[in-house]
């Protein structure tokens, strides 16, 4: 019979960037072991991480083997020891930030078990910045479409696609280039669930400060420069905003404001 894939998620208060791409590695590494007997050959293990939530996804698992799930998805949970984890609620469960749900599903059936004093089921949630959106997961099968439609990119992949795609675009409407290395993107990478573009630009006498002063500014505060076609730097920067686009200009600002004081001279 042909296997249902799996999922396993938790959701959580934000995590530092750092502990997220922590958090997947080990949780892939564990699934590994906890999941050898479970996941045949021909399936697969994938594990992706947001600064809210840490999933698990497996392929291909036999409908046999379904129920062993409800045994390892809370060991596997207990294994991950992260740094940083101390216990939030009573039942001892350890991790980096408090647990607010957990959602497991094999095919379109739930896989039940406990875990930081919650029980899973088929709930999850969207975007917090389009307020309190509960969202129904109908099987495994479905569960990144249906993040998606709620604006969650849960895959890193599909967050790096995303924001490249949208620097690339905004350097054709400027006519400029971004300055968009790897490094710069990785920071931001669980830094969002939905990256939003923000284009904005700073007082032309900023210009007059050395360029590596300027850059390291940007590039502290998670900002992408803009230069000419010669290399030089414009009095514009890019940068990303975690949901929707409502307060645009706000955001702007304030982005514009955060840059202006990290080079004020009382910052240096």
């Amino acid at each position: 019979m042909t296997g249902r894939d799996a999922v396993l998620e938790l959701l959580c208060e934000p995590l530092p960037a750092a502990c997220a791409r922590a958090a997947s590695a080990r949780l892939l590494e564990l699934a590994a072991e906890e999941l050898a007997g479970l996941v045949p050959p021909g399936g697969g293990l994938e594990a992706c991480a947001t600064c809210r939530r840490l999933v698990l996804y497996a392929t291909g698992v036999p409908a046999a083997r379904g129920k062993a799930l409800a045994a390892a998805f809370p060991r596997l949970l207990a294994r991950l020891d992260l740094p940083g984890s101390r216990a939030w609620e009573g039942s001892g469960f350890r991790f980096p930030r408090p647990v607010r749900g957990l959602a497991a599903l094999h095919g379109d059936r739930p896989v039940a078990f406990a875990a930081a004093g919650l029980r899973s089921g088929r709930f999850t949630e969207g975007h917090e910045a389009l307020g309190p959106r509960r969202v129904k997961l109908a099987c495994a099968e479905k569960y990144f479409s249906a993040l998606g439609h709620a604006s969650v990119l849960v895959r890193e992949t599909e967050r790096l696609a995303a924001m490249r795609g949208a620097l690339e675009a905004a350097s054709r409407r400027m006519k400029l280039r971004v300055e968009a290395g790897g490094e710069a993107l990785a920071a931001c990478l669980y830094l969002a669930e939905y990256p939003v573009p923000v284009v904005s630009g700073f007082p032309q006498r900023l210009l007059e400060l050395p360029p590596e002063r300027l850059r390291a500014a940007m590039l502290a505060l998670r900002f992408f420069p803009v230069t000419d076609q010669a290399g030089r730097l414009q009095p514009y920067f890019a940068a990303f905003r975690d949901g929707v686009s409502k307060g645009q200009r706000e955001v702007e600002e304030g982005f514009r404001a955060a840059l202006e004081a990290a080079l004020s001279p009382s910052a240096r």
